[in-house]
């Protein structure tokens, strides 16, 4: 808020309403007093002359200057409590700004959380995310604000991009106080290692220095934030690479029941959607599925057919898992994928919602799967048929809510799985 220079808005605030009150009641009402006494009683009691007209002027003087003094006062107070308010929305901008940076996962999620807080902390009219591809032309990655201002300010955003990029620092362009400049007014403010933040200031509002200071920490936060989104996406790389590789070499161990994994990730992530996963819930289904039967690794192959051996292989796949940070969330869904709803599972015999509900679905997916796979131990049974056995395992193995969902799927045809 910049502070009003209309002297017929001396009470259209708050602020200058309390103002004029403590001035009126702290310096006009004992001028009048002394006024009424001067003209009551002190005047006429004075000879015509000099001391007379003295009086009468250093009166209206202490008048005068009372009253310059309110105003200067006042001028001086609205500037300070104007920028006290650009100081808090920027503060408050910049808050919001850690805050969506700091959960952002991906680098489009940090470029649009950067235009939106710098448009709002300049109050900008336009705001851009651009990044410079190796021998490419700069890339408009995330806009906020009039995105057709870009295209005038395209042409000229390469050199400006080098120079501060080379420079490591903001660089600042246009007149701020005019239109003049065809590209208008603005700053562009790199973010080390990813691109960098393009603001256009707007011609009634130029640019000021704690805009730009601002801005400037909303660039490191960004380029922090972007390294970080880096980091997360090589991660979820790392993991489902190596989670491919376990699955590969799992099939290659259970020789008879290739791609059965994937197969109970494919109906798993199905049911998942059915129930109202969230992505990050699906995600975890998803892995825990490919890698339930990964504590399969630990077994003697030629004894894979022996239940007591076979019935450990949710304990050993947990115990692998558990350690790696990566995997910490998914090690409880591998163990407890074989537990019964009824608690007649193993191996720690849970029941009902103690079991996660993960680890439920996979363990309806795995047991139709196996039931119906050509690539089984046991004899494949009819899709039917093995739909008419999950059914009647609802409530003792399997979740009644997970059932119902899995038969939706079945009357929708949506249990064909590559």
């Amino acid at each position: 808020m910049r502070p009003s220079t209309n002297p017929m808005s001396i009470v259209s605030q708050p602020l200058d309403r309390a103002a004029f009150v403590a001035y009126f009641l702290g310096a006009i009402v004992p001028l009048l007093a002394l006024g009424y006494v001067l003209s009551q009683y002190v005047l006429p009691v004075l000879p015509d002359g000099p001391w007379k007209l003295g009086l009468v002027a250093l009166t209206l003087s202490i008048g005068l200057l009372s009253a310059g003094a309110f105003l200067l006062l006042r001028r001086v107070t609205l500037q300070t409590v104007a920028r006290m308010r650009g100081d808090n929305r920027r503060l408050e901008a910049l808050l919001e700004a850690s805050a969506r940076l700091a959960s952002a996962q991906h680098e489009t999620e940090v470029a649009t959380a950067a235009v939106n807080c710098a448009q709002r902390l300049a109050v900008a009219q336009a705001a851009f995310f651009v990044t410079m591809p190796t021998g490419g032309a700069p890339k408009l990655e995330a806009a906020a604000g009039d995105r057709a201002l870009f295209t005038p300010l395209e042409a000229r955003l390469g050199d400006l991009l080098s120079q501060a990029l080379a420079e490591g620092r903001a660089v600042v362009w246009g007149a701020t106080h005019s239109r003049s400049d065809a590209y208008g007014a603005g700053v562009l403010l790199p973010v080390e290692a990813v691109g960098a933040i393009a603001v256009l200031a707007a011609p009634e509002r130029p640019l000021e220095q704690a805009d730009l200071r601002s801005l400037t920490t909303l660039a490191q936060q960004c380029s922090v934030a972007a390294r970080r989104a880096q980091l997360v996406d090589s991660q979820r790389n790392f993991f489902a690479h190596v989670t491919d590789i376990l699955v590969a070499a799992l099939d290659t161990h259970m020789d008879l029941q290739a791609g059965h994994a994937r197969r109970v990730a494919q109906l798993s992530n199905r049911m998942g959607r059915e129930l109202g996963l969230d992505e990050a819930h699906r995600q975890r289904l998803h892995f825990a599925a490919l890698l339930h039967d990964v504590g399969m690794l630990r077994i003697d192959p030629q004894r894979m057919n022996e239940p007591r051996i076979a019935r450990q292989h949710p304990t050993l796949g947990h115990r692998m898992l558990a350690p790696i940070q990566l995997w910490q969330e998914v090690a409880p869904l591998v163990l407890h994928h074989h537990e019964w709803f009824n608690g007649n599972g193993y191996p720690e015999q849970l029941a009902g919602d103690a079991i996660p509900l993960e680890s439920r679905i996979i363990g309806l997916a795995e047991a139709f799967d196996s039931m119906t796979s050509a690539s089984s131990y046991k004899d494949p049974v009819e899709r039917d048929e093995a739909i008419r056995r999950i059914e009647t395992g609802s409530n003792t193995q399997f979740d009644p809510h997970v059932v119902r969902a899995f038969l939706d799927l079945a009357r929708r045809g949506d249990l064909d799985l590559s």
